[in-house]
Parts: C-alpha cells; sequence; structure tokens
C-alpha cells in the first residue's frame, strides 16, 4: 500500500461566516501544493468558485428585499444535548443597488455592490470586484453618482 499521507495543508476561506467556500489544498511537499494553488488558479477554478458564491450571495440578498425567509435547516442536535448556540440577529441589510440595476461583471465573477458604512459619514457607492481585497490584478470599484 503506497503511503497517501499529506504532510501539507493549506486552507482557503475568502472571507468570515459559514457561507463562505472552503478551499482545501494539500500534499506530500511545498512545492507540490503550490504546484497544486498554480494549477487551480491556471485552470480558472478559483474564479468559477468567486463567481458562484457571488450568485448565491446576490439571490440570498434578492430574496431577502423581496420579503422571503431561509428555510430552516432541521436540528441535528445529538442526543448529548450539545447545541450550536443560537445565530446573531442579523445587522441592518445596507443600501443595495438602484431599482432596477444589473450588477456588472469583470473576469472574477459578478460585481458586488457595496456602499459607504454608515458610521463612517462618508456616501460612496461603487460596484467592487469580488476578487479578495489585495488580490493582484484586482479590478477598478465602478464608482456611481
Amino acid at each position: 500500500m503506497t503511503d497517501t499521507r499529506d504532510d501539507f495543508v493549506i486552507s482557503f476561506k475568502p472571507h468570515g461566516g459559514y457561507d463562505s467556500p472552503l478551499i482545501v489544498v494539500k500534499g506530500s511537499t511545498a512545492a507540490d501544493v503550490f504546484d497544486k494553488m498554480k494549477s487551480l488558479e491556471a485552470s480558472g477554478v478559483t474564479a468559477e468558485i468567486g463567481t458562484f458564491d457571488a450568485a448565491l450571495k446576490a439571490a440570498f440578498t434578492l430574496g431577502g428585499g423581496l420579503g422571503a425567509t431561509p428555510v430552516a435547516h432541521p436540528s441535528t442536535v445529538p442526543a448529548t444535548g450539545y447545541a450550536p448556540a443560537a445565530p446573531a440577529a442579523p445587522a441592518a441589510a445596507p443600501a443595495g443597488p438602484p431599482p432596477g440595476a444589473v450588477a456588472p461583471s469583470c473576469p472574477h465573477g459578478v460585481k458586488a455592490f457595496k456602499t459607504a458604512p454608515p458610521a463612517s459619514g462618508k456616501t460612496w457607492k461603487a460596484w467592487m470586484c469580488p476578487a479578495p481585497k489585495g488580490t493582484p490584478g484586482q479590478c477598478p470599484p465602478e464608482w456611481m453618482k
């Protein structure tokens, strides 16, 4: 039998929360992990994950704006009585895009509509590239007036 132990494991999560996709890359050496990461990037898999993640978030946001309620997952409390912590109350929804606006796309996926945080005292609005902040080649914001 061949030893299939992976001594190097790198996990990526582009943003916090359970709704964030998780990518795990394993290899027997650091070079093996690096080659696999480059292969994922070159094949376009990482861009597709970003596009899919943005599409799911957009659908969830749209559904919430239309008054839809997410379906509750059945309880998975084991016989020990342990139950996960209750979810926190949802934060106030940020202002959505203008009515009828269609989210533009870029090479990294569907752009997200963002506004200045209310506490900042600023009033900007823009369509933002879904690539993680600071990613080389990240597209510039499309500012709105």
